[in-house]
């Protein structure tokens, strides 16, 4: 009697003889099988092969991975978890609806939770499928590939700690738009906790909030004082001498006029983080390709002329939310732009390169 809800059995496997109910159970173990992350740290990559320019993320030790095919030394693996909804934007390239557009990447979490385990620094630039969203945070997916040494695998059961698809139902809408969980679960066990820390062997980083830019990586040794606390975070104070002379001026925050694409390509990683208000000529509107390291793959950028064209080309990167109006502009028009510095000197072709904030 035929199964109409199966698929014919390939007229090879017939020829063989291979009853259909042994192909069906051969498969079925790939589809549900699960890998664990055995190392600190490994790269996610888009192909699997270590080339510049493939790399997606870098996931972190212990996360579960859904293991969807191998290829000589390589996994293909599905990664999920939540991501903070304002570091992400539309997008449709490759089948896929999301992309991640947050300066320097955004971490991949457990739960819709800022306090909850880290999965995955992902990287900017990165393609993403949305799965389910939570106030401010949405679910999301990306298959991809991962060193096969550096995983082992896991059964069922040990993965099911990963939240399944509905958890946006179960989280309140008085908690859902909020970035940090209110709750502490150390203050409800009456825990007296510590106002001091000193960092242990490894280095600490110090970031600017839980899911923000680091600023420094924390010695050993490092006392620092507590101020606050959140879930597993502590915001912390740490006093320590610098030397002035390597500081930028008082007003470096300000935009400034005064600064050059030549002074940018001569001291490159010194005005790094700067803003500049520049007339430049607008040329073109281009998508980097991904040799050009200094940009995310696809990431669309000004292609523009200094008023002073002796001083060559600078590059704009543009975001999502500045494109339609970049799109409206007519080639070898002037304009005025105010944009942070994200290098004096790229990597490919030696020229600044601004993130563009605002555009006239």
């Amino acid at each position: 009697m035929p199964f109409p809800d199966r698929p014919p059995l390939p007229a090879f496997l017939r020829w063989l003889g291979v009853p259909l109910t042994l192909v069906l159970l051969a498969a079925a173990p790939l589809r549900s099988q699960s890998v664990r992350l055995t190392v600190p740290e490994e790269n996610f990559r888009k192909e699997p092969v270590v080339t510049t320019g493939n790399r997606l993320a870098t996931v972190l030790e212990g996360t579960v991975l859904a293991l969807a095919g191998r290829q000589g030394r390589w996994s293909q693996v599905a990664l999920e978890g939540w991501i903070w909804k304002p570091s992400v934007s539309p997008d449709t390239r490759d089948g896929l609806d999301l992309v991640v557009s947050k300066p320097g990447g955004e971490n991949l979490r457990e739960r819709p939770d800022a306090g909850s385990r880290r999965l995955a620094i992902l990287e900017r630039g990165m393609l993403l499928d949305s799965v389910a969203a939570s106030g401010n945070w949405v679910r999301v997916r990306r298959t991809a590939w991962i060193w096969s040494e550096s995983v082992t695998e896991t059964t069922a059961a040990a993965a099911a700690g990963s939240p399944p698809e509905d958890a946006a139902e179960s989280v309140s809408g008085a908690e859902s738009d909020e970035r940090v969980d209110p709750s502490d679960s150390n203050a409800a066990a009456g825990a007296v906790l510590p106002d001091r820390l000193v960092i242990d062997e490894s280095a600490v980083m110090l970031l600017v909030s839980p899911d923000g830019d680091t600023l420094a990586a924390l010695n050993a040794g490092a006392d620092l004082s507590v101020l606050d606390r959140q879930g597993e975070w502590a915001r912390v104070r740490l006093e320590g001498w610098i030397w002035e002379p390597a500081t930028l001026p008082a007003d470096s925050a300000a935009a400034s006029d005064s600064l050059t694409a030549s002074d940018l390509r001569a001291n490159p990683t010194q005005y790094a983080g700067r803003r500049v208000r520049w007339t430049v000529q607008y040329v073109a509107l281009e998508r980097a390709e991904a040799v050009r390291t200094d940009f995310y793959e696809g990431e669309p950028f000004i292609l523009a002329r200094p008023e002073d064209r002796s001083q060559g080309f600078v590059y704009i990167a543009v975001p999502p939310e500045l494109l339609s109006q970049v799109e409206s502009l007519r080639p070898l028009q002037m304009i005025e732009v105010l944009g942070r510095v994200r290098t004096g000197r790229s990597a490919l072709m030696g020229v600044p390169i601004l993130d563009l904030l605002a555009i006239r």
